[in-house]
């Protein structure tokens, strides 16, 4: 972001910001922020995937070993039955998938979509740190993309508040054209391992087919939850009057009292609304909407909280 930002409330992105959010969600769990989300949308309670073992060793077979978990390779090698030894898996995987594409660098008042979600990105990380878990992180902008692998303690969490610090910094303006939101999915699939939680948090500007695709692979083997983050202009009839937007780089003048342009805002608001929950709900993927107009804190405690 350029030198004007730096430091503005709302926009620019401060890893110690981040730090102090733990102090506010010490009493609080991801477990119940899951079940008021599959309570509200209607979706099925989220439940550990996978075998929740991880590989140890092979030894030699003894009668009784269950057949499923032979050591194909090791017998093809050795010439010997051989059956692989479990131990089981302590901590889960929880990966924080943060979509800074150039759309998130926008609002109206408070904040940036961008700074809201890297607030989420926190209080969900700190809740999966509290319950244990491995925390890494893919955090896409219009620029870059970077991984964090799962840490042990905290330091893949700070790694991510790391590379959510640095999306604060790129350059205004941003080319518009540049949505990642599939790029970011593929980048999910490519490096997640079953079994994992998936916190999503993006706008889900540049939703379509392949997104539906792309997620489908995700929730056959994963546990995710979808945090929209949104202006309230997206979502809200605007007043009428005269507005001026940045569009290619260019200021753009549009009309909204009474003109096609606001019968096509309010036509598109909702179709992109329908198309996002139409899209969760399909795959089961508990919706957790949050608008950067208001404090973060509150709307996550909202959603532990109420019954």
């Amino acid at each position: 972001m350029n030198a004007d930002a730096e430091k503005v409330s709302g926009i620019s992105i401060e890893v110690e910001d981040l730090v102090g959010i733990r102090g506010q969600l010490s009493s609080l769990s991801l477990t119940s922020l899951h079940r008021r989300a599959s309570h509200r949308s209607g979706a099925r309670e989220v439940r550990l995937r996978g075998r929740g073992m991880e590989y140890e060793e092979s030894r030699a077979y003894v009668h009784g070993d269950d057949v499923r978990t032979m050591d194909w390779r090791v017998m093809a090698r050795t010439g010997e039955a051989h059956t692989k030894v479990f131990a089981e898996e302590k901590e889960r995987r929880f990966l924080i998938a943060a979509d800074l594409s150039a759309s998130m660098y926008f609002g109206t008042r408070f904040s940036f979509k961008s700074w809201a979600a890297a607030q989420v990105a926190a209080h969900v990380g700190w809740l999966a740190s509290f319950a244990g878990d491995r925390i890494g992180g893919l955090i896409v902008t219009p620029e870059s993309h970077h991984e964090v692998r799962p840490g042990k303690t905290r330091s893949g969490l700070l790694g991510v508040f790391h590379h959510l610090a640095q999306a604060s910094n790129i350059s205004l303006p941003v080319d518009t054209s540049r949505n990642r939101l599939n790029f970011l999915l593929r980048e999910i699939n490519r490096v997640v391992k079953p079994g994992s939680i998936i916190a999503l948090i993006t706008d889900f500007m540049g939703i379509d087919e392949q997104s539906l695709e792309l997620l489908s692979a995700i929730v056959r083997h994963n546990d995710i939850s979808a945090y929209w983050i949104h202006d309230d202009t997206e979502i809200n009839t605007w007043p009428g009057g005269h507005y001026q937007v940045l569009a290619d780089r260019q200021k753009v003048g549009f009309d909204l009292t009474g003109s096609k342009a606001d019968n096509w805002l309010t036509q598109w608001q909702g179709n992109h609304r329908g198309q996002i929950e139409s899209l969760t709900s399909q795959l089961n993927i508990p919706l957790f909407p949050v608008t950067c107009n208001r404090e973060i804190t509150a709307q996550i405690i909202n959603n532990l909280t109420l019954k």
